[in-house]
């Protein structure tokens, strides 16, 4: 099996061999997460020298999905250059879905797959795929209708493709949020965080333009976020909803607390607060 996988993963040109320890961690660890997706980086540290560091998944959904602790997409990335990221599948196929194609597309770099099932026959308790082995392909989601995955399809990552795809400004996936249920903590995330990303807060009554990012509050900070598309519509995804547009108005102008726009796409007559 771990021949069969370094000659997948050869095919695409994408690393030299793998190597059978490398291969026996990502097994072992599938295994001990089961039934819970398992997930991790491969990571050149020095010279052609491969590592592999899993990653804590913190989904509210670990069974059918993961969300990389910020802390450990932060330590693979101070531990050399990250060249794959790996996942499990449990009790299902190795396919890729929509959400690891998106999910491929936003790291940039390959996605190693694998599926694992509990074996009700033979003498091995588990059973394992073969490798599939996605890369990045120009996969592009569509805005509307979108399933709630969190870190890679949510209110964040909505606005972050619309203003990269519409005028090619480029977010961060910013793993500070990808720690679920930041919002309920004591760090306000999004205030401290759409500085480094381009963004300028605008003074209120400024009239929006296309690719204004609005922070809505519902809670004790801003927790959500939404991209104005003219004609006084926004896209915006909410937790266990599909995407969607909507009128901006109502409750969400009136729980909006910043209204954001990028550096590059300023007219350079508004009144900017930060």
């Amino acid at each position: 099996m771990a021949d069969s996988l370094e000659q997948h993963v050869m095919g695409n040109r994408a690393f030299p061999e793998l190597g059978s320890d490398i291969m026996q961690e990502i097994y072992l660890t599938a295994i001990k997460r089961y039934p819970n997706e398992a997930c991790g980086f491969l990571v050149r540290t020095t010279g052609e020298k491969y590592r592999f560091m899993e990653a804590r998944n913190v989904s509210e959904n670990p069974e059918n999905t993961f969300v990389m602790h910020a802390d450990d997409i932060i330590a693979a990335e101070d531990a050399g250059d990250v060249v794959a990221i790996w996942h499990s599948h449990t009790d299902e196929s190795a396919d890729a879905s929509d959400a690891d194609r998106a999910g491929c597309e936003a790291t940039e770099v390959p996605w190693l797959i694998l599926a694992v099932r509990k074996n009700v026959e033979g003498d091995a308790p588990f059973h394992f795929s073969e490798m599939n082995v996605i890369t990045p392909d120009g996969f592009e989601m569509p805005y509307l209708g979108r399933p709630y995955v969190f870190g890679v399809f949510d209110c964040w990552m909505l606005c972050r493709d619309y203003l990269k795809r519409e005028f090619n400004v480029e977010l961060n996936p910013n793993p500070h949020l990808h720690i679920p249920s930041w919002y309920t903590g004591d760090t306000d995330i999004l205030d401290q965080n759409y500085r480094n990303e381009g963004l300028v807060r605008l003074a209120p009554g400024t009239e929006p333009q296309r690719g204004d990012v609005f922070f809505i509050q519902y809670g004790k900070m801003p927790d959500h976020c939404a991209v104005y598309i003219g004609d006084g519509m926004i896209l915006h995804h909410q937790i266990d909803r599909l995407s969607c547009r909507a009128y901006y108005g109502g409750m969400y102008q009136k729980h909006t607390t910043h209204h954001l726009r990028h550096r590059d796409l300023l007219k350079g007559d508004e009144t900017c607060l930060s």
